[in-house]
């Protein structure tokens, strides 16, 4: 089980976010204050994000 991340990154605006909710190693909620997406889908962790890059 993956440890809880500090923050995500919003992918519709690339912002990070420290309102979320994880339970047993996945986001289930989530919310961007700087473009109002609430999309859990919609985020991942700058881990998840550095490796979809590569």
């Amino acid at each position: 089980m993956a440890s809880e991340p500090e923050f995500l990154i919003c992918l519709n605006c690339e912002t990070p976010t420290y309102s979320f909710e994880w339970v047993e190693g996945k986001i289930t909620e989530a919310l961007c204050t700087a473009c109002g997406n609430d999309d859990p889908s919609e985020f991942m962790t700058e881990t998840e994000l550095d490796e979809q890059r590569t």
